[in-house]
């Protein structure tokens, strides 16, 4: 071996003992922060720590990190990045802490990066932006463009943040006229790994621009700020009727149909249909949901798109509301305080028959939870989100997002599954029930040529692959964009949690 080869050697070795060191000691890390920060870190036992410990599944609370830091502005979040990526610290991030799995915005034993007090809200002097920091939550965007009568392609739920929404897709109500929420921000403000802090949009960064649109941010920055296209809305209208779960062979054909022709000749129109185990009902039961983004005339009536569903009966319960945007998205969702998991795959809508014989799947599967809870609460979902053609074509503006769904592949069905419950014996297994369900819904949808297997980010398990799912030439974009804005992968090697290239 040269001398410069031996000296190399020796370099990295010490550089390698030295990354070791850093990752085994967190605290130095905590240290470091709380001198630079000294009243934004938390440590264990302290009420900020509780404070910041409120997570919306309870798998994601029982995560307890070295220490939380707070950093009130863009300059802060550089700093702390340049602090923690110096000392090859692990961290994670958190925005609004509404995914369901463990580990996803909490990390044992590093730093979470809370961005609680990144919460402003500015709406242009021409009301066609309005800028949002990650630190809020959906009800706090609506809240403050309702009375402006003003709107942005955004969460459903209330509680949802507005980070991990936006980064990871974003269904909305308005999708059938925009696409989902990532295809409208105009721009981003991120901090890259450096510390750097630089704007990506169309015309600024724009590979970083549309890698940030679906692709998630732990492999390229942290965004602090989103600016986000809004619009002229007023009240919206929305229809919840509640069936007995035997009524899936009536509605689910309605809903294909619903997905392939209904929904493309209203845009304005959104709707999803689950099915769910509720004893104090009986059992099963299936629940349509349905919104239009104007409000029918009477206000009672129901949009004409939705008119077929209208003859089905034996309905148990229905809601027809005309109200604003804080108030809609309050009404669904899950409250916080139980233990919770999402998986979900897509597959072509062009076919009722395969989304019947879903449902047989699902009810089989939950027959060895209901078991296995041995009477504690286990709540099951099986979700049907339609994509149909039209929000595929939206999503194509200002040079398309990172999903790789192109018009011809529509329409589509994204299958999602969602479980609630309260044991933590349970988590294993359930967990292994909600993979298996789902290659079993993808192997049978392949055996009929039915396959698309788009992931969702924001619905996904946590071990589904899911930029994998994007297609590979979207895979290896994504891959060179995350190189070329972080060369040396620190975020890639030190932002645990979420989904990774």
């Amino acid at each position: 071996m040269r001398v410069s080869q031996l000296t190399y050697a020796l370099s990295l070795g010490g550089l390698i003992s030295a990354a070791k060191d850093a990752l085994d000691h967190p605290g130095d890390a905590c240290a470091a922060l709380a001198a630079a920060f000294p009243l934004d870190v938390a440590y264990p036992n302290t009420a900020l720590y509780i404070q910041a410990s409120n997570y919306w599944s309870d798998r994601q609370g029982e995560v307890h990190p070295r220490c939380f830091v707070t950093p009130r502005n863009t300059e802060a979040v550089s700093k702390v990045i340049k602090i923690l990526t110096s000392r090859n610290a692990l961290f994670t991030v958190k925005s609004g802490g509404h995914t369901a799995f463990a580990g996803s915005s909490s990390i044992a034993n590093g730093v979470t990066i809370d961005l609680v007090y990144l919460n402003a809200i500015t709406v242009s002097a021409d009301r066609q932006t309005v800028s949002v920091g990650p630190g809020n939550r959906w009800i706090n965007v609506s809240e403050t463009l309702d009375p402006l009568k003003l709107a942005v392609v955004g969460g459903r739920v209330a509680d949802v943040g507005v980070g991990g929404l936006l980064l990871g897709g974003g269904i909305s109500y308005f999708s059938g006229l925009r696409g989902w929420a990532c295809d409208n921000v105009r721009s981003f403000e991120v901090v890259l790994a450096s510390g750097h802090i630089v704007n990506a949009s169309p015309i600024a960064n724009a590979d970083l621009y549309w890698a940030l649109r679906g692709g998630g941010g732990s492999n390229f920055g942290i965004v602090t700020r989103f600016d986000l296209a809004s619009f002229e809305q007023g009240d919206m209208w929305s229809n919840y009727r509640i069936f007995p779960g035997a009524l899936n062979t009536t509605l689910i054909p309605r809903f294909q149909s619903l997905t392939v022709d209904g929904l493309p000749n209203d845009p304005a129109a959104h709707s999803y249909l689950f099915l769910t185990y509720e004893p104090p009902r009986g059992g099963y039961i299936a629940v349509t949901s349905f919104y239009h983004a104007t409000v029918p005339s009477p206000p009672e009536s129901t949009p004409s798109v939705f008119a077929p569903f209208q003859s089905v009966p034996g309905a148990i319960d229905s809601l027809t509301l005309v109200a604003n945007m804080s108030t809609q998205s309050r009404i669904p969702g899950i409250p916080y305080g139980s233990r919770q998991t999402w998986w979900d795959t897509t597959v072509s809508a062009t076919s009722a028959s395969l989304l019947l014989d879903i449902v047989p799947l699902f009810e089989a599967s939950n027959k060895i939870l209901f078991a296995a809870a041995n009477g504690s609460s286990i709540v099951p979902f099986l979700i049907f989100h339609p994509i149909p053609v039209n929000v595929i074509t939206a999503m194509q503006q200002n040079g398309g997002n990172t999903f790789g769904l192109k018009p011809s592949d529509g329409p589509l069905m994204l299958v999602q599954l969602a479980t609630s419950w309260e044991d933590a014996r349970l988590d294993a297994l359930v967990e292994e029930s909600s993979r298996q369900l789902i290659a079993n819904i993808e192997s049978m949808a392949k055996k009929r040529r039915l396959y698309n297997g788009f992931v969702y980010m924001n619905y996904a398990g946590s071990t589904q692959q899911v930029q994998r799912r994007y297609g590979k030439n979207n895979e290896r974009k994504l891959k060179r964009i995350a190189r070329k804005w972080d060369p040396q992968g620190k975020l890639a090697r030190l932002w645990r949690g979420y989904f990774k290239l």
